[in-house]
């Protein structure tokens, strides 16, 4: 084991289990973001900045320690919105909601009819203030990512979505430049395949391109994707991933490839894991049927050619486990797959290309937390905070946050015999 606890943040009543990293303050290193929504709603109610040991930088909003849990995806981005060289925080808030439908009888994702319109919030990264707003499409709460749709050279425009059913192209300016419906699953990818210098956009199974024309578009049979992953080969070719029951690999025509008869493919991520192929594919197999006798997660590895390399079974009660590739070893080596959710009791785990367990992570909490605090769910991300060029792990969810770094020795080639005639 080679972890070293970096920090371990007193989250108050502002944790959650969403939670974003950037650089809010503009000192250059990343900073913590937590997002806090009411579960059934999804409604954000509070914005909490700090940097990486917790010091709060500002709020926006009513934290609440009842707030703290995720249904769903959120609006939130940071990101330099502008182009000035620094970042802004911009967040949606919902519109009214009128005869609203509750999936499952519980969970609000639409409505059959909406009052006013959704807003989009920009807020100065450093201090919270709002700086502007602009209206999007009443429906479209779910998720944004950024995009080049106008062919600016950089990603200043915007796809938002309703949670299923929608979703929109927006410019920087506001303006709705174009209007899909369909299946757009639950995050869309983003990426020039056809080179033209704007974005298309994948939602697994159709193909957008800038202006919202459908290059491919497939049946989706009443089912939804649970994961979208464009990579593009050293050959130039592009390939496509989606995840909903089973893995799929498309070319930007829309054929597919190859795929694989799984139950519940929820997360697919590229990467280059192992050094015999210059990229791999690790997908996440969540297991059927729901409750408490479904099967395990199993992770699996895939070559580019769909050939299965291993597979590790997760352990039981690990049927909401998640991936993320993870840059721990090295800046420029190969990369590692970090699995959390693997069971209510198991560590997030590091495996590398060989389906081995390198590392592991436990939450660590403020002694102020008790036995049910300890029990909640918490999700992962990686960030480079120490600007070594490897990631750090950091855990978090509604009740703790708490930041890993490897402990490992690691230099550059030639710092070790440093001298003052340079050409060693």
């Amino acid at each position: 084991m080679a972890t070293h606890l970096v920090s371990c943040i007193d989250v108050r009543d502002f944790g959650s289990e969403m939670m974003h990293v950037g650089d809010l303050n503009g000192d250059g290193a990343p900073d913590l973001l937590f997002v806090q929504s009411i579960h059934p709603t999804r409604e954000i109610t509070c914005l909490t900045a700090t940097d990486i040991f917790g010091k709060v930088l500002w709020q926006v909003g009513a934290p609440s320690l009842d707030n703290g849990r995720l249904y769903s995806d959120l609006p939130v981005q940071i990101y330099d919105w502008d182009g000035d060289g620094c970042n802004e925080v911009l967040y949606v808030t919902q519109a009214v909601y009128h005869e609203p439908y509750a999936a499952g009888g519980w969970a609000r994702e639409r409505a059959g009819r909406y009052e006013g319109v959704a807003t989009m919030h920009v807020l100065d990264a450093a201090s919270g203030r709002e700086r502007h707003t602009f209206p999007l499409p009443a429906p479209a709460d779910d998720c944004f990512l950024f995009a080049d749709l106008t062919g600016r050279g950089r990603r200043a425009d915007l796809v938002v979505k309703d949670r299923y059913w929608t979703m929109w192209g927006v410019s920087h300016e506001g303006a709705v430049l174009w209007e899909w419906s369909g299946s757009p699953g639950h995050f869309p990818a983003v990426g020039d395949v056809d080179g033209d210098g704007c974005d298309e956009v994948f939602v697994g199974f159709a193909l957008l391109d800038q202006d919202g024309r459908e290059m491919f578009a497939q049946d989706p049979a009443g089912a939804h994707q649970d994961a979208a992953y464009e990579v593009r080969l050293t050959s130039g070719e592009w390939r496509l991933l989606f995840g909903n029951h089973g893995l799929h690999c498309l070319d930007v025509s829309g054929r597919e490839l190859w795929s694989k008869p799984l139950a519940e493919a929820q997360h697919v991520v590229a990467g280059r894991y192992r050094d015999d192929s210059e990229v791999q594919f690790l997908c996440i197999d969540r297991g059927q049927p729901r409750g408490a006798e479904r099967d395990p997660a199993t992770l699996y590895l895939y070559d580019p050619d769909g050939a299965e390399i291993w597979r590790r079974t997760q352990p039981a009660g690990s049927w909401c486990a998640g991936v993320v590739a993870v840059h721990w070893a090295a800046p420029d080596g190969l990369q590692g797959g970090l699995v959390y959710a693997r069971g209510p009791v198991e560590p997030v785990a590091i495996y590398d290309g060989d389906g081995n367990v390198v590392d592991s992570f436990q939450m660590q909490f403020t002694p102020a937390r008790d036995a049910a605090d300890r029990a909640r769910d918490l999700y992962v991300t990686r960030a480079d905070v120490w600007g070594d060029g490897r990631e750090e792990v950091i855990l978090f969810g509604s009740r703790g946050c708490c930041v890993y770094a490897n402990a490992s020795a690691w230099q550059p080639a030639t710092r070790y015999n440093n001298t003052l005639y340079p050409g060693m």
